[in-house]
């Protein structure tokens, strides 16, 4: 007789609780993204953010690293990551059409494995 067991173990699992992230506001004219950094925090982080086409983008703050108005994504890497918030702001020329996401890229710095969070309203 064979007894097998499974363990699912998430890529999340060690490191679920380094990042996180909620949207403060994801319509109207301003889509407000916080991001909690927990100690010890990963050194370097790479956040896309993705409207549906047809929304024009009239800034970021912090200033993203690339924005591409046409297919809706926004770029930021942010390196030497600190503990705290982080508010990822964009602002839109005319009201948010259709929805929004996040994806968050980064290692966790005690083990090097890689996580990717997705955050949506």
């Amino acid at each position: 007789m064979i007894i097998s067991f499974l363990f699912i173990v998430s890529g999340e699992a060690n490191t679920a609780n380094l990042v996180s992230g909620q949207y403060i506001s994801a319509g109207g004219t301003a889509v407000v993204l916080r991001l909690t950094i927990q100690n010890p925090s990963p050194s370097n982080l790479i956040v896309e953010q993705y409207l549906s086409p047809g929304n024009e983008i009239a800034g970021t703050s912090p200033h993203a690293k690339k924005i591409n108005s046409a297919s809706g994504k926004v770029k930021w890497l942010f390196r030497n990551t600190q503990s705290g918030n982080i508010n990822l702001t964009i602002r839109l020329k005319a009201p948010l059409v259709g929805s929004v996401h996040a994806t968050v890229h980064y290692r966790d710095p005690q083990g090097g494995m890689f996580t990717e969070l997705q955050i949506s309203p």
